[in-house]
């Protein structure tokens, strides 16, 4: 019985060590601000490797990969960011491995704000898998700072092409039922305002409603104007936007004929458009989008339906137009080249391969657009080269994602 103090002791040691866990995440998230003001790069072993981070816009959200990926560089740079740490709470879950914690925080930039996540106790050591920074509005200022809020994505639009690829296709192990979900996931990650899809089935457009909570859609088969062959459906956030008005037409002398095809090219060729208006707006529309999947043989039927986009869209004088598709063609190509011509931009500024066949095809042309009327700023535009969990891509195309302004442009 000697030895009994000594080892109770060493009990004691054991279950204090065991006992603070809220200690051991209280000094890892300081570690983390240390390291971002420092610009020390350690701050990413900080992080488990299924972290999530959330910014202060709504579209901020960033695995821990993509968050690296775009921060790394900065702080190798020597620059970091500081918040300096006012308060905070960390509350042990009962299954003693996870943590919840809420910071107040103030930072030179964004004033005071709050932070919230989680962390996990991975291998004894506890790592970040959840971190959500958020400006806060004191409530005295509420009614002056939501007006603000409300305006400003009416003053911004995010657009999408993405040719999904046929749905019947015998593609192996790029078949359709394996590309659904990561091509939803890759829109949801994105959440632009309007998506213009090619080459999907009534089947493959049903699916994709069923994935994609919050969004609507228009559009109609090439085939028969209803349900039969290809759709060029417009997808386009519900809580944000209304469609006013809608149709299709055929790319063909006789564009009111469902099955059309008249300008060289074997199967019919659509554009499908919508007009929209501000959920929070009057019903009248504010702008439109084209929707368009040009054929992939004839020239003479890419350049002739080129053309008839142009005519269709003066209809629409009064507002900006913006075309979204699979153009079939290149940077350097008369169809490009004749909605060019009639006032459109790419807003890819450095043109970028975009199908891939599901292969690496770096020196393939770049042949889906997101085309705004010239004037309009363009704050962003990017090429999505996602791959799929399994290493593949979501289709044998890659998106295009931009965000323009609709504000119009001074004279």
């Amino acid at each position: 019985m000697k030895h009994a103090p000594g080892f109770a002791v060493a009990l004691l040691l054991a279950f204090t060590a065991f006992a603070q866990p809220e200690k051991d995440v209280d000094a890892l998230l300081s570690r983390m601000h240390e390291a971002s003001k420092h610009a020390d790069v350690t701050y990413f072993d900080l992080f488990a490797d299924d972290a999530v981070f959330f910014g202060t816009d709504l579209w901020e959200r960033w695995t821990k990969d993509e968050f690296e990926s775009l921060y790394r560089p900065y702080m190798e740079s020597g620059r970091g960011w500081e918040f300096k740490m006012r308060d905070r709470c960390i509350d042990l879950q009962p299954c003693g491995t996870i943590a919840l914690f809420d910071e107040t925080l103030f930072s030179q930039s964004f004033g005071p704000c709050r932070a919230s996540g989680a962390a996990r106790l991975d291998d004894h050591e506890w790592r970040i898998v959840r971190y959500h920074l958020d400006i806060t509005i004191p409530n005295d200022v509420v009614d002056q700072v939501t007006p603000i809020i409300a305006a400003h994505p009416a003053s911004r639009l995010e657009l999408m092409t993405f040719n999904f690829r046929l749905g019947t296709a015998d593609d192996g192990d790029n078949a359709g039922p394996v590309r659904r979900d990561p091509g939803a996931a890759l829109i949801r990650g994105e959440l632009p305002d309007v998506v213009g899809v090619q080459e999907a089935l009534r089947f493959q457009v049903d699916e994709l409603e069923s994935v994609l909570p919050g969004y609507g859609w228009v559009g109609v088969g090439r085939d028969d104007g209803k349900d039969a062959g290809e759709f060029t459906p417009i997808f386009y956030r519900e809580d944000r936007l209304a469609v006013v008005e809608s149709g299709t037409f055929w790319l063909s002398d006789t564009p009111d004929e469902p099955g059309s095809a008249s300008y060289g090219n074997q199967i019919p060729r659509i554009c499908t458009w919508a007009a929209f208006a501000r959920r929070d707006s009057a019903a009248k529309p504010q702008f439109v989008v084209m929707n368009v999947h040009l054929d992939h043989q004839s020239s003479d039927s890419r350049l002739r339906s080129a053309q008839q986009i142009v005519e269709a869209a003066r209809d629409w004088d009064d507002l900006p137009v913006f075309v979204v598709g699979d153009l079939n063609a290149g940077p350097d190509s008369p169809p490009l080249a004749a909605l060019l011509d009639a006032g459109w931009t790419n807003t890819a500024a450095e043109p970028a391969a975009t199908f891939n066949g599901f292969r690496d095809k770096a020196d393939s042309a770049m042949i889906d657009f997101v085309l705004a009327p010239t004037g309009y700023e363009i704050d962003e535009c990017e090429i999505i080269d996602d791959r799929r969990p399994d290493g593949g891509w979501p289709s044998d195309h890659l998106p295009v994602r931009a965000i323009v302004s609709l504000v119009p442009p001074t004279e």
